[in-house]
Formats: structure tokens, C-alpha cells, sequence
């Protein structure tokens, strides 16, 4: 790890009540005493990390509960990387794990990427890590899988009973799959943090910064996670909608990977995240923004990828990209997945199909609940979102129609 932010003995570890304040220096600080390690993050993840932390002090308005759960959080994250470095310099043979052609699912968020990621994974010889695992990489030492899982299922029954409406807009469970910003979250380079926490400084960072050294780190987790799989490498299937902002870095680490790139229409795109996004905000502030405010700042969100979007797929070569309309999807699941088969090599026998439809049917909504918004719930308009959404309506028109 590198030495330039390690930190002195003098810093102020713990507020006064008695968690670890939302600062540099006292965050750095307490992972350093917790780990061992002097600095415990990299130069190269410093600016998005002194970012977050700047606007969840200015902007978020946590309450105390939210400021102990981020800092907390944070903390873990940076846990993480110091036994991500631990593992790497036990086993430097990681160094050397290929992941090659991954199959990378995105598309704006409620477009169905979730649902195509668990019909995937039950697919043989395709592999999507699960929560469990997503949530901690490198296990702590001396934890089971039982109690891993256990962890998992306590902070996803904590969340849902924080937020009842998150199980309906993103049903999870330790053991299915979930998406990889779990990865990127360590290296406090995902725009999941901006759906978490009002941080709208936080977003205009990642929007000006270069990802590349974001999904670079992204491998390292993925290797430790093939290692710890063992036996034969699996051929990865990988998920997030936050892809969609960086695909020129995504293929600038995964060269071979194919993207699957899901449509739907943007006018229930739009109020869509923003209701997730105020759903998710109300868990750790004690003084939400009002529902024009969030409206604006998803549509911000919004609008920075669609414009990496445009620049991406002008210029990125067609053929690494597969276009799946979200109504094709709902409509014949099975029928996309056996193309899907067709198109990227691997097989799809009836037994798969058939454990996928059972999922599907236990889990398709209203069973799960339903995710209910208008577009004036968040003082959108079709004329604002006609402009807004133009240039995609124009170049997808035939996967949204």
C-alpha cells in the first residue's frame, strides 16, 4: 500500500460519540489501527474517497444513525482493500488469473438487468458471483460460508426494515446474484453512492475523473473471487447498470467482454430511479430532499450517462454489443435466453430453462410487490423527458418502440 496518506498516531480517531467521524484523517486513521497497516488506501483512490466524504458532510444531511452506518461503511471498505493487498502478496499466482470474454449485462436502471442476471446464472458453465461473496471478496479470517450468509441476510433484513419499498424496486438474497458495484464500491468509485446519499459534487466527480484505475481494481476483486471459487474458471456473467457510464473503460480492462445492453422507455426510466433514489436516501437522512430536488438530481445522473452513452457506442465496435428490448424480455424470457446462448457459445438445456422459470415465477412482481411511480411524482414531464432522452430515443429507437 502506499505511504503518502499514512497518518499519524495524534489523529483524531472517534467522534465524541464514540463513532469514527467522517473525515480523512480520522477515517484513515482508525483502519490503520484496525488493520495494522500505515496507509491502508492507494494515491490512485484518494480524490474519489476525499470527494465522497466532502459531500456527505456538505450535502447528504445525514442524521446520526446515517453518519454512523457511512462511516462505518467506509470503514469496511477500506478493511477490504488492506486484505485484498494481504491475499494478492500471499498468492501472487492471482496476478495471473485471465478473465476472459465476460458476459457484462447493463442498461438504465429498472430495464430488466437484474432479471436477465438471474436467468443467466442458472445457466451452466456461466458463473455470477452471489451477494454473499460480492459483499466480502476476501473473507475475514476464521469466517464459515454459513456465517458469511448470515451477515448478508442481517444487513438486507436491516435495510428492508429501513425501507420497505427497496424489496419491491430490488428484490436480493445472499445467494442470488447481484450486481458487481459491490467491486467498485472498495475502490469509492461507483455512482451507487450518489443513489444511496444526496452527493451531488460526488457525482460531478466520477462524471470528470477517469475510471480506468476504478475497473482495473475491478479485476483484482474478480480474480480473488475465481480463486476462492476454485476448480475450473467459470466464464463470468457480471451486472450493473452503472456500466452504462463507463463502457470505454470497461473495455479498455476487459477488452473480450460482450455487453448486453437492455432498452426501455426512458419515461419510466426517469422517475423510476428517482424514486429508488429517494428511497434509498430517506434510510440515513434525518432531513430528505423534497421530491423536485431528487427528481433534478436523478435526471442529472441521467443525463451524464446518456451523453458517455452516445460518445461510447459512436465509437466502441458494434459487435461487442448485444441490444435486448426490455419488452422482449417480459414477454418471452426463455426465448432471450436460448439467443443469448445462440450468440455467445455456451448451451442452454431444459433443465436450465426450467430452474430459471421457477425463479422467475416465485419472484416476477406483483408476488414481490410492485414498484409504483408517476412521472409527476418527481415534477418530470414527457416534454422534459422528450428532450432529455432524444438523442437515445433516435438511436434506439427500434429497442423502445
Amino acid at each position: 500500500m502506499s505511504t503518502r496518506h499514512a497518518v499519524t498516531a495524534a489523529a483524531p480517531w472517534y467522534s465524541s460519540r464514540g463513532m469514527v467521524a467522517l473525515d480523512e484523517d480520522s477515517l484513515l486513521a482508525a483502519a490503520a489501527a484496525r488493520t495494522g497497516v500505515e496507509a491502508p488506501l492507494e494515491d490512485t483512490f484518494v480524490p474519489a474517497f476525499r470527494a465522497l466524504l466532502g459531500a456527505l458532510r456538505r450535502e447528504a444531511r445525514l442524521s446520526a444513525a446515517g453518519r454512523a452506518r457511512a462511516s462505518e461503511r467506509i470503514m469496511r471498505e477500506l478493511e477490504r482493500r488492506v486484505a485484498l493487498a494481504s491475499l494478492e502478496a500471499r498468492e501472487p499466482a492471482l496476478a495471473t488469473i485471465a478473465i476472459e470474454r465476460p458476459v457484462v449485462i447493463t442498461g438504465f436502471p429498472r430495464t430488466g438487468t437484474s432479471l436477465l442476471l438471474n436467468l443467466l446464472a442458472r445457466v451452466e458453465g456461466l458463473w455470477a458471483p452471489p451477494l454473499w461473496q460480492l459483499r466480502e471478496p476476501v473473507p475475514p479470517a476464521g469466517a464459515s460460508e454459513d456465517s458469511l450468509r448470515a451477515q448478508a441476510q442481517a444487513q438486507l433484513d436491516a435495510l428492508f426494515a429501513a425501507a420497505p419499498q427497496l424489496r419491491a424496486i430490488h428484490p436480493m438474497d445472499p445467494d442470488w446474484p447481484d450486481e458487481c458495484n459491490w467491486l467498485l464500491r472498495n475502490s469509492f468509485s461507483t455512482l451507487h453512492n450518489a443513489f444511496s446519499w444526496f452527493v451531488p459534487s460526488y457525482v460531478e466527480h466520477l462524471g470528470s475523473g477517469d475510471m480506468r484505475p476504478a475497473y482495473a481494481d475491478h479485476r483484482r476483486w474478480l480474480r480473488a473471487l475465481v480463486h476462492r471459487r476454485g476448480g475450473a474458471q467459470p466464464r463470468l456473467v457480471l451486472k450493473d447498470p452503472l456500466h452504462l457510464w463507463q463502457l470505454e473503460e470497461l473495455f479498455a480492462v476487459y477488452p473480450d467482454a460482450t455487453v448486453i445492453h437492455l432498452h426501455r422507455d426512458p419515461d419510466q426510466v426517469a422517475p423510476s430511479l428517482a424514486s429508488m433514489c429517494a428511497t434509498m436516501q430517506s434510510v440515513d437522512s434525518d432531513a430528505p430532499r423534497s421530491a423536485a430536488e431528487i427528481g433534478a438530481y436523478s435526471l442529472r445522473i441521467l443525463e451524464r450517462g446518456l451523453q458517455a452513452l452516445e460518445r461510447s457506442r459512436a465509437t466502441l465496435p458494434a459487435a461487442r454489443f448485444i441490444d435486448i428490448p426490455y419488452r422482449e424480455l417480459i414477454a418471452a424470457p426463455g426465448e432471450v435466453v436460448r439467443r443469448l446462448g445462440r450468440q455467445l457459445e455456451f448451451r442452454v438445456d431444459t433443465e436450465a430453462l426450467a430452474d430459471a422459470g421457477e425463479w422467475l415465477t416465485a419472484n416476477r412482481p406483483p408476488r414481490v410487490g410492485g414498484h409504483r411511480y408517476e412521472l409527476e411524482d418527481f415534477g418530470f414531464s414527457p416534454e422534459l423527458l422528450a428532450e432529455s432522452f432524444s438523442d437515445y430515443r433516435g438511436r434506439f429507437r427500434g429497442q423502445i418502440s
